[in-house]
């Protein structure tokens, strides 16, 4: 199984992301993507009130994504400058290009669980066999979480013989399946996680920060590439600067960021998120300006255990 695309279409996918969602342009603009979850709120929210242009002296140019291999196929194909993903498509990307990532801030830590089914009969571990799962997508940080879960409780996916059916799927389809019953249980980021919980009446079996030292790991980390940090140094260290405020605004106002993340993200999406689900699932995330590189390194790891990607060290992603 291919847990990146080829070059080629690596090159193709980012040129396609180039004419996605866009809030400014500008001559000579800095290009930030970001995902539209609410664990990128700091991005988002930094773009839109026009903080970010303000501190770096220039134009910002903003891309909204709805997965994460779609903002490194920006950044590969040069369709961004800088961009704020989950750890999982860093850490494939940075396996078969090495060299060509720069690891430059955190965003955010947690922001994760695993949800059941109401009439699931999943009470804890013991309990997954012949069961029906879902992630996202196939090799994302939440596919990688899930699996290691597995894999630790002596469990093996469908796919490879085993007794777990592990499906990729989208996060509004999910919502449905476990609804409806077809779908005991699933990974999930934030704001799905909790909507699955309010709207399908499911519940929270994990927290995912409770399987981490110090309930800390990645879940939004920003990036560039090597030769943009190189030429545009100046940028990069003023963008770090003006992530941190944005991140240490989350912390110090949580209220206020609600809403403008609320807010910025129903232009994006066409649709407002339900306040009350905003406010439910903001507590499972921890913003933080630490990209927690001992994690990451793990993420690369398990990654590398579970076949989904090259062995490598991101070690060199912080140089």
């Amino acid at each position: 199984m291919s847990s990146l695309p080829t070059r080629r279409a690596v090159l193709a996918g980012a040129a396609a992301a180039a004419l996605g969602a866009c809030r400014t342009s500008g001559s000579g603009a800095v290009r930030v993507g970001f995902m539209t979850n609410l664990t990128h709120t700091p991005a988002i929210v930094g773009v839109a009130s026009g903080r970010f242009a303000q501190r770096l002296g220039t134009p910002v140019e903003s891309r909204s994504f709805r997965a994460g291999p779609r903002v490194l196929e920006a950044i590969v194909g040069d369709a961004i400058d800088i961009g704020v993903s989950g750890p999982a498509p860093i850490v494939y990307t940075h396996a078969r290009h090495p060299g060509l990532l720069r690891v430059l801030s955190g965003c955010a830590s947690g922001g994760a669980s695993f949800v059941v089914g109401r009439d699931s009969g999943i009470l804890g571990p013991g309990d997954l066999r012949g069961k029906t799962l879902a992630t996202p997508q196939i090799g994302t940080t939440q596919d990688i979480s899930l699996r290691k879960f597995l894999r630790a409780h002596g469990y093996v996916p469908a796919e490879r013989g085993g007794d777990v059916t592990v499906h990729a799927l989208d996060a509004a389809t999910i919502l449905a399946q476990i609804g409806l019953g077809h779908l005991d249980g699933a990974w999930l980021p934030e704001p799905w996680a909790t909507r699955v919980v309010m709207d399908a009446g499911a519940r929270r079996l994990i927290d995912e920060r409770d399987l981490w030292p110090d309930r800390r790991f990645p879940t939004a980390v920003v990036i560039t590439r090597n030769d943009f940090a190189l030429a545009r140094g100046q940028v990069v260290s003023a963008f770090v600067d003006a992530m941190a405020a944005e991140v240490e605004r989350a912390i110090a106002s949580p209220a206020e960021t609600r809403v403008a993340a609320r807010d910025e993200l129903a232009i994006l999406l066409g649709k407002a998120l339900p306040a009350p689900l905003v406010a439910e699932a903001w507590p499972f995330i921890d913003f933080t300006r630490d990209p927690l590189p001992a994690a990451l390194d793990t993420i690369a790891e398990d990654a590398w255990t579970l076949g989904l990607a090259p062995r490598s060290s991101c070690k060199t992603l912080f140089v």
